[in-house]
């Protein structure tokens, strides 16, 4: 069937069920950049285009009902999305740049095969509503949009979804009525004998002279679990991207007009300064690896050679997302760094401590602690398992003076 003639001469094109097997982008034939409204609702779309940023003024994506399978990374090249909607497809991760479509304020995942959700979802600051319902989810980031109080955040029939973190729960369903019957997930009331995959924590719970057992899957980010009876301290080497993302973050602060802009101009003596040699020594030690040699380094040159960094230049870059994020000051300024790193501090912590006088970053070495928090559904109170991190054993115990813990083991 011949398309073309019935394609609506709008900006808004409404393509659904027509029986497309591919994203009908050939169609708009050099007009890409006029179409702001998509429609493409119970089609048989398998993938999204690699080049879908060409449609750089698309602020509406409907491609509900289809059978797609993963999100291109390009989609962070859609600058005015505002709406997102991928419900009831196959999709089994979203990508990481989900955190660059900066202008998104609705995203639907409901009806999918998501596991977890990544951690730069926060970074979407004017999110409004995020549903990610009838999913695998095995675990929430404790932070999983930016703005508690004005984004709406469904995560209801997640069966293998076992805790809520603390932080979350706080901030967000604590005290407040959920529009909710039954949320289907959070369950402590029975034991699941799932297979072993990541890291599992298991929760020994007794009420009324009953006792049972809930296994509830750690973060894969997590290397080291620990118990708060424990006394191993953090590696190094977490200790360094602990350090590294807190300056990273006062750095933001300061560069967002919203909030600092008195500062902006003077965000470069934070990162870099005579006083402070940290990052001269960090580059210059990673200098006899030849990192940052390819193609988009500006702190090296073509031989492998250091030359001034560009952090230090006077005039300094504008970015054009309308505020800025720790992944764009690594972008910009600390592309010496091994791409391991740059990944984990661009992603962020999956948790910072609940110790409301530290709340330093959480990367792979956690404390944990569980105990029991209440939601308030349209006819009843549900209570549920909340799981609380820590980047110490002396913030852990802190904590849990006022609380009624749950005692627990690894699996």
């Amino acid at each position: 069937m011949d398309y073309n003639e019935e394609m609506i001469p709008s900006t808004v094109l409404h393509w659904n069920y027509r029986g497309f097997t591919e994203f009908p982008l050939y169609q708009l034939e050099g007009e890409e950049s006029e179409v702001t409204d998509i429609y493409l609702k119970e089609n048989l779309l398998t993938r999204l285009p690699s080049n879908i940023g060409v449609l750089e003024h698309l602020e509406s994506l409907y491609v509900s009902g289809n059978d797609i399978t993963e999100l291109p990374r390009e989609i962070s090249k859609l600058r005015c999305l505002k709406c997102l909607d991928v419900s009831g497809n196959r999709l089994k991760r979203i990508p990481d740049e989900i955190g660059e479509v900066r202008n998104l304020k609705f995203l639907i995942l409901d009806e999918n095969e998501l596991t977890e959700l990544p951690l730069r979802i926060a970074e979407l600051r004017r999110l409004r509503y995020l549903s990610v319902c009838d999913n695998k989810l095995q675990w929430l980031p404790q932070r999983p949009v930016y703005n508690y109080h004005h984004c709406e955040f469904r995560f209801w029939r997640n069966s293998s979804l076992k805790t809520l973190p603390y932080s979350l729960w706080y901030h967000m369903f604590r005290d407040q009525q959920t529009r909710c019957l039954n949320i289907g997930c959070l369950s402590a009331g029975n034991s699941q004998n799932a297979n072993k995959t990541n890291c599992q924590c298991k929760l020994r719970i007794r009420q009324d002279s009953i006792q049972w057992e809930v296994l509830m899957e750690c973060p894969p980010q997590y290397n080291i679990v620990l118990e708060t009876k424990s006394h191993n301290p953090p590696s190094l080497y977490e200790m360094c991207k602990r350090q590294f993302y807190q300056m990273m973050t006062t750095a933001v602060k300061k560069l967002n007009p919203q909030t600092y802009s008195f500062y902006s101009e003077h965000v470069r003596e934070n990162l870099y300064n005579e006083h402070n040699n940290n990052i001269i020594d960090l580059q210059d030690n990673f200098q006899g690896f030849n990192i940052g040699t390819g193609e988009g380094n500006r702190n090296y040159d073509e031989n492998g050679n250091s030359f001034k960094p560009a952090i230090v230049n006077e005039s300094h870059k504008k970015f054009s997302n309308g505020y800025y994020v720790p992944a764009d000051i690594l972008k910009e300024y600390f592309s010496c760094l091994p791409s391991f790193l740059k990944n984990d501090l661009s992603n962020g912590p999956v948790s910072r401590c609940e110790n409301v006088h530290c709340k330093s970053p959480v990367f792979d070495h956690a404390f944990y602690e569980f105990c029991f928090g209440e939601i308030v559904l349209i006819d009843k109170i549900e209570e549920i398992l909340l799981s609380a991190t820590f980047c110490s054993k002396s913030c852990a115990d802190f904590w849990k003076r006022s609380k009624n813990t749950i005692p627990w083991t690894l699996a």
